[in-house]
């Protein structure tokens, strides 16, 4: 049975098996292809989290959600950035 869940993204309840509800997929998509592309040029090497977040319009929350995900394991931010999203943990500057 699916359980009524809350949009980690806007807040609003929804039925479904996914993590935002259906208005907030299409932005997350957007979200998703704009990270990929500077991911793939590798254009985020040496930047914070916050400058990430500047870089790609994606709130900081989405961004440590979305560098979280399989696809992102390996992408290394400037030790401030993991400090900055609440990751923090001594001599590991890799989100994962």
């Amino acid at each position: 049975m699916v359980e009524a869940k809350k949009c980690i993204r806007c807040g609003c309840m929804y039925i479904a098996e996914t993590q935002v509800c259906d208005k907030c997929q299409a932005k997350d998509g957007a979200d998703l292809y704009r990270l990929k592309g500077i991911v793939e040029n590798q254009d985020y090497e040496g930047m914070t989290q916050g400058e990430l977040s500047i870089a790609t319009g994606i709130t900081n929350k989405n961004l440590t959600r979305f560098l979280g995900y399989d696809e992102f394991k390996g992408v290394c931010l400037n030790e401030q950035a993991i400090a900055a999203s609440g990751k923090a943990q001594e001599g590991i500057t890799e989100l994962v």
